[in-house]
């Protein structure tokens, strides 16, 4: 990018200069409508007293923990703030639950007293499958559970107009707090879609806030080395068009999941028209160096962290290195990073806000649920074949696992393993996403990005479904469907799948996918 460019970049984005990204007028009026996270930071600010005293409010009413029923944007940066911070003070415990495998759910509420649960519906379209299962069951179920009034136990956080705002009309519920219309799930991180579950918490809003202010103001600099997101964006980009398509994310284990809220933000908003930068974890440093840029985030006191990274190894690789002095310094870099997609949508030409290829899916899911066959889905590979595939896989290939399993350690302990040898064994970067949750972030860059994708699909079948009520479907069909619906797009837009799918008690279950992996190491 010329300096003329980069220094024009920064002020035409605070002024929504929507044609610094492609598109016709209809296109660009769109994205016009997506750009209120630039005052997400000042929201914050003027909000966080409010916040304040409504998470008292609800502390107040007895509730001792909060599960949060939310997908992608609506659910990881809340992740974040309950991963780094944990409960503060009075703060209440908080559970993401982000899974619609029965098994999963039940071993997120299977053995919890209801009583004290505050249930948070988080979705932005108020129309997003996951959520509005899991909140039919769940007030079924506190009906069952003598509640007269389930609505009391629930919070909705979602759109001004959503179907899920009705609902939480319809259904009483304890509150509805609308979130901006004007910000994208991926970008709504210093909104009510994160801040409200942090506040509940016991998290310090004020000094998120103040960090983030802080980062918008160094954002309005025209020099691209006095502006972090305009570096940090240019960069990226910079690394992209040289064909640097994988991003080594080496985050210090303090700060893990902000890791995975990157990872969509990232993935979400470049992975489109063949384009994409792959995200990956700090496993993968067996890519080659040319395809790969890397970037070290950790905290200043973490002296062990920064000794794992020391700028000698950086020689071959382009790495930029983010220093975080304290825990709300996570303000900030919500918004760097917000900022600087923006700036690399802009280099690289291409939207950042939308996500074209993610309805694919949803729809053959729904006509999966509905009885109908999926279009096109063809046959997976076999074990071997796909080990063939990988084998051959040419430049800008890798592999994603797509998993639909509960969270059971000693299966994605497997899985670890079996990515670790596929870097060395086939030399090409790995990628684990769990599903449904991927579909979210990871699932459109790989539909809409580089077409040297693999995917393995790794399903188990449910040891006892859950009902739905009103649905002809429980969610065990749902998750099947979700699966199936996914392999079916990838397989028709011609990328190499296979599936393994998995029945039994655990242990049962890794024995059987340690043999099913073997053929295609043996490749």
């Amino acid at each position: 990018m010329s300096q003329v460019s980069s220094v024009s970049l920064a002020g035409r984005l605070w002024e929504r200069d929507a044609t610094l990204w492609p598109g016709d007028d209809g296109v660009r009026s769109a994205i016009r409508d997506r750009l209120g996270w630039l005052d997400s930071p000042r929201w914050l600010a003027d909000n966080q007293t409010a916040l304040a005293d409504w998470a008292g409010d609800i502390r107040a009413r007895g509730f001792s923990q909060v599960v949060l029923i939310g997908m992608g944007g609506s659910s990881l940066a809340a992740e974040v703030l309950a991963e780094v911070f944990g409960p503060a003070g009075d703060g209440l415990s908080l559970t993401i639950l982000d899974n619609t495998h029965p098994d999963a759910i039940t071993q997120a509420l299977g053995n919890r007293a209801w009583s004290r649960i505050l249930f948070v519906f988080s979705s932005k379209s108020g129309s997003t499958i996951e959520v509005q299962t899991l909140c039919t069951w769940v007030l079924d179920n506190l009906e069952e559970q003598g509640v007269a009034e389930p609505g009391g136990q629930c919070v909705a956080i979602t759109d001004p107009g959503s179907p899920l705002m009705h609902l939480a009309v319809q259904r009483h519920f304890l509150d509805c707090l609308e979130g901006p219309p004007d910000v994208g799930g991926r970008f709504s991180a210093l909104t009510p879609f994160a801040m409200a579950p942090g506040v509940l918490l016991g998290t310090d809003l004020a000094a998120i806030a103040h960090s983030a202010l802080q980062m918008a103001e160094q954002c309005n600099a025209d020099e691209v080395p006095n502006n972090p997101g305009l570096a940090l964006g240019s960069w990226l980009a910079e690394q992209s068009l040289a064909g640097r398509d994988c991003l080594q994310l080496c985050i210090d284990e303090q700060y893990r999941a902000f890791g995975s809220w990157v990872e969509q933000l990232i993935a979400e908003s470049t992975g489109k028209a063949g384009k994409g930068i792959l995200p990956l974890n700090d496993a993968d440093a067996s890519v080659p160096k040319s395809r790969v840029a890397r970037v070290i985030l950790g905290a200043s006191t973490n002296e062990a962290f920064w000794q794992r990274y020391p700028q000698t190894d950086d020689e071959g690789v382009p790495t930029r290195r983010i220093t975080l002095e304290k825990e709300a310094d996570l303000g900030g870099e919500f918004f760097r990073w917000c900022f600087a997609v923006a700036v690399a949508g802009a280099v690289m030409q291409l939207n950042p806000f939308d996500e074209p290829d993610v309805a694919a899916t949803k729809a053959v899911t729904r006509e999966l649920l509905d009885g109908e066959s999926a279009p096109g889905s063809g046959t997976p590979l076999t074990p071997e074949t796909f080990g063939m595939s990988l084998a051959s896989a040419g430049q800008g290939s890798y592999l994603a696992i797509l998993t639909y399993l509960p969270d059971e350690p000693a299966l994605f302990d497997v899985l670890e393993e079996f990515g670790q040898a596929v870097r060395e064994h086939f030399a090409i970067p790995v990628t684990l996403n769990p599903g449904p949750r991927y579909l979210h972030s990871t699932g459109q860059l790989h539909k809409g990005g580089s077409p040297h994708g693999l995917f393995l699909f790794v399903r188990s079948v449910p040891e006892h479904d859950l009902d739905i009520l009103d649905e002809d479907f429980g969610f065990a069909h749902l998750n099947h469907a979700q699966a199936e619906g996914d392999r079916a797009v990838l397989t028709d837009r011609g990328r190499a799948v296979c599936s393994i799918e998995l029945v039994g008690p655990t242990m049962s279950c890794v024995a059987q996918l340690r043999g099913a992996l073997a053929p295609i190491l043996s490749a």
